[in-house]
């Protein structure tokens, strides 16, 4: 079931993200011990990381109980600039209490192929049944329509049995590394991250256009037994508000 919350702020949306992960993370941990999540990376989601390391925010967590993922990683080593690994470590891990076996990074620094089928190895050592359910997973938005890293006519969008893949991305010239679409759907909750006036107008194309996944492939992020949740800020929503007046 996928719901769509319009916020006032970039500020708001920060907070409202904090709010979600900490309830997901204490009903989890009470309901099995565990909280499983997989994170996204670029510019949106960096400030949430942060939040959570503030003080006030990361007392509120049982980290030694939570399993850090990666839903994507760009094909580059640990310590590069464009690495996802490298911003959540210096926004986050760096500032909490986290025991180093919860850390599952993507080893990006391999051949892409291999990186990839590793990467698909631990998660299949980590969860059990036919596709991962991460309790937690973080999207975002690219202004043309991608999410994670599945973009538009790519052949990743095609994959229907692998978990993690190695995906070549045609506008860009670039490999990345990503959980595939039925994985990322396996989620118990999903929380999508938009923000910017940029964006406003594939938003409203994705919520009420008609469905072209393979134009717009966070279309294909659905979670038949999970929830998801779009949290927007006003600039972003500018144009699905003028729908809802």
């Amino acid at each position: 079931m996928r719901h769509l919350e319009i916020v006032a702020t970039k500020e708001d949306l920060v907070q409202r993200a904090v709010e979600c992960f900490i309830e997901a993370a204490s009903k989890q941990i009470r309901n099995k011990g565990v909280f499983a999540v997989a994170l996204s990376g670029g510019s949106t989601p960096k400030p949430v990381y942060a939040a959570l390391a503030e003080p006030g925010n990361r007392e509120r967590v049982e980290w030694d109980k939570v399993h850090f993922f990666w839903g994507d990683e760009r094909h580059v080593p640990p310590e590069d600039v464009q690495s996802n690994y490298r911003m959540v470590r210096e926004a986050l891990l760096d500032r909490i209490d986290l025991p180093s076996e919860n850390i599952h990074r993507v080893p990006a620094e391999m051949e892409v192929r291999m990186a990839a089928f590793q990467y698909e190895e631990e998660l299949r050592q980590f969860f059990s049944g036919e596709w991962p359910v991460f309790d937690f997973i973080f999207l975002g938005m690219g202004q043309d329509g991608h999410t994670a890293s599945l973009f538009p006519h790519s052949a990743g969008l095609n994959e229907d049995f692998r978990w993690f893949i190695a995906n070549y991305a045609p506008g860009m010239e670039t490999w990345r590394l990503t959980l595939s679409a039925p994985a990322i759907n396996a989620a118990r909750f999903i929380l999508v991250l938009v923000e910017g006036k940029a964006k406003a107008a594939r938003l409203k194309a994705v919520w009420n256009g008609p469905s072209d996944p393979d134009d717009m492939p966070i279309q294909m992020i659905d979670p038949p037994d999970g929830d998801m949740l779009w949290l927007v800020d006003q600039a972003a929503g500018s144009e699905m508000e003028k729908d809802l007046l």
